[in-house]
């Protein structure tokens, strides 16, 4: 049995006792084998134990360290003789299962596509990008309409509707993305998983803040709010709280901006590990610092956002991320009298821009250049940044 079969039947094993889709690959199996993921979250060993018959984590090869209550001691010889034997193959389910069976590797098999797309979207271009997602879109439809007109199926749509908004709105197709959110929160209803819902609803009511409007915003994620409560996830509501605070400092609402900031920072590392679908990452500290240096710039603490911004861009490694966070910055340094410096790293995310074709970043660029004086010395080069997006085909 190779690794990424074993990590297909994961996949499966985890949707039938959970209704959860997961997406791991082989990649992701060697990082057990190697101990780089020293405890997998307990629905991937509840899927291995269910599929290789087995009692307890220790028959794996997992052991809790006495430490950090995330972490654990791999047995490697253990794990490779359990998980990849020959034995294995008896109670993994194969190309003659039942057709149950099948709707489950069909679902697993496109939602695993998404996943694939989501994870190159922080490092290629939009406009590259959007394409084959558009066409995965369709395909996804047809199956979803013909195959698994299921909550399953309609959980699967969501997700590939909501990469389509969020490529839209980088692309500055404002009325695309709102149209694709819209979408996919009409899916995820379908798919009966509040969590879906509520996560396509942030998403689209933090859009809304970004693009200026606030109040829509704001409403949106507060309806977004309504469907979690204290037995989501701790990360989950980290995130939205995150969201919560910057759509809240938007408007001014400074108490409400810490509320939002001090509930997000308590539940950020409270179940630190894996990510939890439907987010491709672990939501951690470090991301709740990145929403506060944007929600403290918005208020106008100069200190606050600074010392946000400089503990947490080293961090950000995704280019289009990190340009986002360098622009916000510029704006708060453009505000407070450092023109420079804010020049200066308009420009550096300028460049990021022009380089992914992103226009959500080109067009806080140019936002910023609006609010600086009409000349100095690093305006005038990002003036020449900016005239020369006209001759690049970025106008």
């Amino acid at each position: 049995m190779t690794r990424q079969e074993l990590a297909d039947a994961v996949n499966v094993q985890v949707y039938r006792m959970s209704g959860e889709i997961t997406t791991i690959d082989d990649n992701h199996i060697g990082k057990w084998e190697r101990g780089d993921i020293r405890w997998p979250a307990a629905r991937y060993r509840a899927a291995l134990r269910a599929l290789l018959d087995v009692a307890t984590d220790a028959d794996l090869g997992f052991r809790r360290s006495r430490g950090r209550c995330n972490s654990g001691d791999v047995d490697r010889k253990t794990f490779l003789k359990t998980t990849l034997g020959l034995g294995a193959g008896a109670t993994v389910m194969t190309g003659g299962s039942a057709p149950t069976g099948h709707a489950d590797e069909l679902a697993v098999t496109v939602a695993g596509a998404t996943q694939h797309y989501r994870r190159m979207e922080s490092t290629v271009s939009s406009q590259h990008l959007a394409p084959a997602v558009e066409g995965h879109l369709r395909l996804a439809t047809e199956v979803v309409q013909g195959k698994l007109r299921n909550p399953t199926g309609f959980g699967v749509l969501s997700e590939v509707a909501g990469l389509s908004a969020w490529l839209a709105a980088d692309r500055g197709d404002t009325a695309t993305a709102r149209r694709r959110y819209t979408d996919s929160i009409r899916y995820a209803e379908s798919a009966q998983h509040p969590l879906l819902v509520s996560y396509m609803i942030a998403s689209l009511g933090y859009y809304a803040v970004e693009i200026g409007d606030l109040h829509q915003g704001l409403t949106l994620l507060g309806r977004a709010a309504s469907y979690l409560d204290d037995r989501t996830s701790p990360p989950a509501r980290a995130w939205l709280s995150s969201l919560c605070a910057v759509g809240h400092a938007a408007v001014g609402d400074h108490a409400s901006t810490t509320k939002a900031l001090r509930t997000a920072e308590t539940l950020a590392d409270r179940e630190p590990g894996e990510a939890q679908w439907p987010w491709m990452f672990a939501f951690t500290s470090a991301k709740v610092a990145r929403y506060q240096s944007s929600a403290l710039a918005r208020l106008g603490d100069v200190t606050g956002a600074r010392s946000a911004y400089h503990a947490v861009v080293s961090d950000i490694t995704a280019p289009k991320a990190r340009a986002l966070a360098q622009v916000e910055h510029a704006h708060l340094l453009a505000i407070t009298g450092y023109t420079d410096e804010a020049c200066t790293l308009a420009c550096e995310a300028l460049a990021t821009g022009k380089q992914y074709a992103s226009e959500r970043i080109v067009t806080k660029v140019r936002t910023l250049r609006r609010e600086l004086p009409p000349r100095s010395g690093q305006a005038d080069v990002l003036d020449d940044d900016l005239i020369g997006l006209y001759g690049e085909g970025q106008a």
